[in-house]
Protein backbone atom coordinates (compact mmCIF):
# COMPACT_ATOMS: atom_id res chain seq x y z
CA UNK A 1 0.00 0.00 0.00
CA UNK A 2 1.16 3.50 -0.71
CA UNK A 3 3.15 4.91 2.24
CA UNK A 4 1.43 8.28 1.98
CA UNK A 5 -1.98 6.65 2.52
CA UNK A 6 -0.70 4.90 5.65
CA UNK A 7 0.82 8.13 6.89
CA UNK A 8 -2.39 10.05 6.23
CA UNK A 9 -4.46 7.33 7.92
CA UNK A 10 -2.25 7.38 11.00
CA UNK A 11 -2.37 11.16 11.25
CA UNK A 12 -6.16 11.18 10.97
CA UNK A 13 -6.62 8.45 13.52
CA UNK A 14 -4.06 9.51 16.14
CA UNK A 15 -5.62 9.81 19.58
CA UNK A 16 -5.29 13.21 21.19
CA UNK A 17 -4.56 13.21 24.93
CA UNK A 18 -6.96 10.44 25.89
CA UNK A 19 -7.04 8.26 28.97
CA UNK A 20 -5.98 4.60 28.77
CA UNK A 21 -9.47 3.24 28.11
CA UNK A 22 -10.07 5.71 25.30
CA UNK A 23 -6.65 4.97 23.87
CA UNK A 24 -7.45 1.25 23.82
CA UNK A 25 -10.73 1.93 22.02
CA UNK A 26 -8.93 4.24 19.58
CA UNK A 27 -6.23 1.59 19.01
CA UNK A 28 -8.91 -1.01 18.35
CA UNK A 29 -10.67 1.33 15.92
CA UNK A 30 -7.39 2.02 14.13
CA UNK A 31 -6.84 -1.73 13.74
CA UNK A 32 -10.35 -2.19 12.34
CA UNK A 33 -9.87 0.77 9.97
CA UNK A 34 -6.55 -0.58 8.72
CA UNK A 35 -8.13 -4.02 8.31
CA UNK A 36 -10.96 -2.54 6.24
CA UNK A 37 -8.56 -0.43 4.19
CA UNK A 38 -6.50 -3.54 3.40
CA UNK A 39 -9.42 -5.89 2.78
CA UNK A 40 -11.80 -3.59 0.93
CA UNK A 41 -10.44 -0.12 0.18
CA UNK A 42 -13.57 0.74 -1.81
CA UNK A 43 -15.80 0.08 1.20
CA UNK A 44 -13.40 2.07 3.39
CA UNK A 45 -13.57 4.98 0.95
CA UNK A 46 -17.35 4.72 0.77
CA UNK A 47 -17.62 4.82 4.57
CA UNK A 48 -15.46 7.94 4.57
CA UNK A 49 -17.80 9.45 1.98
CA UNK A 50 -20.79 8.63 4.21
CA UNK A 51 -19.06 10.33 7.13
CA UNK A 52 -18.38 13.35 4.91
CA UNK A 53 -22.07 13.46 3.99
CA UNK A 54 -22.97 13.33 7.70
CA UNK A 55 -20.69 16.32 8.34
CA UNK A 56 -22.33 18.13 5.41
CA UNK A 57 -25.80 17.41 6.82
CA UNK A 58 -24.66 18.76 10.20
CA UNK A 59 -23.35 21.90 8.53
CA UNK A 60 -26.56 22.44 6.55
CA UNK A 61 -28.65 21.87 9.68
CA UNK A 62 -26.61 24.44 11.57
CA UNK A 63 -27.01 26.94 8.73
CA UNK A 64 -30.76 26.34 8.65
CA UNK A 65 -31.05 26.94 12.40
CA UNK A 66 -29.19 30.22 11.95
CA UNK A 67 -31.51 31.14 9.09
CA UNK A 68 -34.52 30.23 11.22
CA UNK A 69 -33.26 32.61 13.91
CA UNK A 70 -32.91 35.44 11.41
CA UNK A 71 -36.27 34.84 9.71
CA UNK A 72 -38.74 33.41 12.22
CA UNK A 73 -41.68 34.23 9.93
CA UNK A 74 -40.32 31.64 7.47
CA UNK A 75 -40.26 28.91 10.10
CA UNK A 76 -42.49 26.49 8.14
CA UNK A 77 -40.29 26.48 5.05
CA UNK A 78 -37.12 26.17 7.11
CA UNK A 79 -38.56 23.45 9.35
CA UNK A 80 -39.36 21.35 6.27
CA UNK A 81 -35.73 21.57 5.10
CA UNK A 82 -34.47 20.90 8.62
CA UNK A 83 -36.57 17.76 8.83
CA UNK A 84 -35.22 16.52 5.48
CA UNK A 85 -31.59 17.13 6.45
CA UNK A 86 -32.12 15.55 9.88
CA UNK A 87 -33.71 12.49 8.28
CA UNK A 88 -30.84 12.22 5.82
CA UNK A 89 -28.29 12.50 8.64
CA UNK A 90 -30.14 9.89 10.70
CA UNK A 91 -30.25 7.46 7.76
CA UNK A 92 -26.57 7.93 6.92
CA UNK A 93 -25.53 7.68 10.56
CA UNK A 94 -27.53 4.50 11.03
CA UNK A 95 -26.01 2.96 7.90
CA UNK A 96 -22.51 3.96 8.99
CA UNK A 97 -22.97 2.50 12.46
CA UNK A 98 -24.47 -0.70 11.07
CA UNK A 99 -21.65 -1.21 8.58
CA UNK A 100 -18.99 -0.33 11.17
CA UNK A 101 -20.42 -2.89 13.61
CA UNK A 102 -20.42 -5.58 10.91
CA UNK A 103 -16.86 -4.73 9.87
CA UNK A 104 -15.77 -4.92 13.50
CA UNK A 105 -17.39 -8.36 13.77
CA UNK A 106 -15.64 -9.48 10.59
CA UNK A 107 -12.33 -8.19 11.97
CA UNK A 108 -12.79 -10.21 15.15
CA UNK A 109 -13.70 -13.30 13.11
CA UNK A 110 -10.65 -12.68 10.93
CA UNK A 111 -8.38 -12.49 13.94
CA UNK A 112 -9.88 -15.66 15.42
CA UNK A 113 -9.36 -17.59 12.24
CA UNK A 114 -7.70 -15.60 9.48
CA UNK A 115 -8.61 -17.99 6.70
CA UNK A 116 -12.26 -18.32 7.71
CA UNK A 117 -12.46 -14.62 8.54
CA UNK A 118 -11.06 -13.58 5.17
CA UNK A 119 -13.59 -15.76 3.36
CA UNK A 120 -16.41 -14.50 5.57
CA UNK A 121 -15.35 -10.87 5.18
CA UNK A 122 -15.23 -11.18 1.40
CA UNK A 123 -18.86 -12.25 1.43
CA UNK A 124 -19.93 -9.67 4.01
CA UNK A 125 -18.00 -6.79 2.43
CA UNK A 126 -19.80 -7.12 -0.88
CA UNK A 127 -23.21 -6.71 0.74
CA UNK A 128 -21.89 -3.90 2.94
CA UNK A 129 -20.54 -2.07 -0.09
CA UNK A 130 -23.94 -2.34 -1.76
CA UNK A 131 -25.58 -1.00 1.41
CA UNK A 132 -23.13 1.90 1.63
CA UNK A 133 -23.51 2.77 -2.05
CA UNK A 134 -27.30 2.68 -1.71
CA UNK A 135 -27.12 5.07 1.25
CA UNK A 136 -24.91 7.46 -0.75
CA UNK A 137 -27.23 7.23 -3.74
CA UNK A 138 -30.22 7.96 -1.53
CA UNK A 139 -28.35 10.88 -0.01
CA UNK A 140 -27.67 12.34 -3.44
CA UNK A 141 -31.33 11.94 -4.42
CA UNK A 142 -32.50 13.51 -1.18
CA UNK A 143 -30.07 16.41 -1.53
CA UNK A 144 -31.27 17.00 -5.10
CA UNK A 145 -34.90 16.98 -3.98
CA UNK A 146 -34.14 19.40 -1.15
CA UNK A 147 -32.40 21.76 -3.54
CA UNK A 148 -35.17 21.46 -6.18
CA UNK A 149 -37.85 22.28 -3.62
CA UNK A 150 -36.04 25.50 -2.71
CA UNK A 151 -36.23 26.73 -6.30
CA UNK A 152 -39.93 25.97 -6.79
Amino acid sequence: MNKSIWFLLLIILLPFGCNDTTEEVDDAQIKVDIFLLDMNPILYKTLLEIKTEIVLADKKTHQLYELKGMFPAQRNMIDKSLEQWNNLRKELSSTSTNISNKVEGAYVAYKIDEIQGQKKFSIISESLLKEANLALSNAETTKSLIEEELYE
